[in-house]
């Protein structure tokens, strides 16, 4: 047993270890610093935020360093009963109190915990699992609706809160699997799918007539009919121009499309009328510059703005943000959602620009060790790491930037919130442990 342990650290990846330790550092330096109202250093405090992060930190360095004493296989085999664990939490915790109008927490003596935030953790496993099992082909039907089912579940579970920033996030995991043999047209419908929904939302979102004639129709009504010529005119192409044994599947395909496509933009209309509030449907005209609220629902991301332009080029210094620290309260949820405010002003661009050079080197290195595997197991399981930190990192920043509407998606590493470190944390240290083994597990 001695031997092996002394194996896994003989083996542990040194430059992800580097990438994590790093990042870690810096975010809770950044949390600290947007918690910070001046005297923090005479009066460390235990129950602050940066107190409860940097327990939540030692908690999950103390967890990591049993995951990196255990055996590979365990972690492996036990995936499907921490899919089935963090299920159920996902399941009790619809019957806790409203926080925020979410029923998203549990509470322990000033003590939070979010189970949304590990069943990243968890679907990541059981995902890998199911893939690199002896026998599953990701070809067959039955694999294919157990991987759907695997993701649907918790997304259900995660929309019943309601989470829409978290359940977002599992959207990451179509990379996976196109990864593991999903044909790429799934990728162009998605990407189809993406424009049609950006379109129609805007279309409402504006307002937007268009005039037949001396008839008014509505934007996205119009956007219906324009979507149905399209389809008419592929119709064409595909019925004169495409070889005959190829004609049928090319029809059928397209007829998928053009349900999908027409489903999609009536849903729009339904779901913005019907579902969305004024609030929603203020941060979607706010982020398509069609209006402006700086004192309502755009609140958030103005001031947010200003908070990163201030930092200029070279940023305002450890501790000297303006704008974003609990002292002056300029930017609201700047520890969570926000928190690259606080990079942005005290570090400015160029801290900003080595920020983003040195995560997507973090990531970049993950992908790396993922592909080294011989275990197909590890590679699945890395790639869903990969893909869930670059979605948080990626949303994070546009949401921040207004590029983005604003859903919740927190910063890894940064953003204040135990659930998260914890998560975010365990991915990396199950990624080491199962990568220490690379030269011995061959599946």
């Amino acid at each position: 047993m001695k031997h092996r342990n002394l194996s896994v650290w003989r083996n542990i990846d040194k430059p992800l270890v580097l990438f994590y330790i790093i990042l870690s550092i810096i975010g809770y330096l950044i949390m600290f610093s947007s918690s910070f109202k001046g005297s923090e250093f005479q009066d460390f405090v235990w129950n602050s935020n940066y107190g409860k992060q940097l327990i939540w930190l030692f908690l999950t360095s103390f967890l990591g360093i049993v995951i990196l004493l255990i055996d590979g296989n365990l972690i492996k085999n036990s995936s499907y009963l921490i899919y089935g664990v963090i299920i159920f939490l996902l399941f009790i915790v619809l019957l806790m109190p409203p926080l925020k109008g979410a029923r998203s927490w549990f509470y322990f003596s000033g003590f939070s915990f979010q189970p949304s935030e590990l069943i990243k953790l968890a679907l990541s496993l059981a995902l890998a699992k199911l893939l690199s099992d002896v026998g599953s082909k990701f070809q067959d039907f039955k694999t294919k609706l157990k991987a759907f089912l695997l993701i649907i579940i918790p997304s259900i579970l995660i929309a019943l809160q309601p989470d829409p920033g978290t359940m977002l996030v599992f959207t990451c995991f179509v990379f996976v699997l196109y990864r593991e043999g999903l044909s790429g047209n799934f990728l162009l419908v998605g990407l189809f799918t993406v424009l049609i929904a950006i379109v129609g939302i805007f279309l409402k979102a504006s307002n937007s007539v268009f005039y037949i004639g001396e008839t008014m129709v509505s934007g996205i009504v119009f956007f219906g009919f324009f979507l149905i010529i399209g389809f008419i005119f592929s119709f064409l192409i595909i019925r004169y121009f495409v070889l005959p044994r190829y004609r049928k599947q090319k029809i059928r395909s397209l007829i998928l499309i053009g349900i999908l496509g027409l489903s999609i933009s009536g849903g729009i209309n339904v779901v913005y009328d019907s579902v969305f509030k004024d609030r929603h449907r203020t941060r979607f005209q706010i982020m398509f510059g069609i209006k402006e609220d700086r004192q309502g629902a755009g609140y958030n991301i103005y001031q947010a703005l200003s908070a990163v332009g201030s930092g200029e080029g070279f940023g305002k210094g450890f501790l000297k943000g303006t704008l974003s620290n609990d002292k002056y309260k300029h930017v609201p949820e700047q520890n969570t959602d926000f928190i690259f405010c606080v990079l942005a002003e005290e570090l400015g661009f160029m801290g900003s620009l080595i920020f983003i050079i040195l995560y997507l080197s973090m990531l970049v290195r993950i992908i790396a060790v993922a592909e080294r595997q011989r275990s197909k197991f590890t590679r699945i399981y890395g790639y869903c790491v990969s893909g869930i930190l670059f979605f948080h990192f990626m949303i994070n920043i546009a949401m921040v930037i207004g590029l983005a509407p604003v859903i919740g998606i927190p910063l890894p590493f940064f953003s204040k919130g135990g659930s998260a470190i914890l998560s975010f944390g365990l991915m990396i240290f199950i990624m080491l442990r199962l990568d220490a083994e690379r030269k011995v597990v061959l599946r």
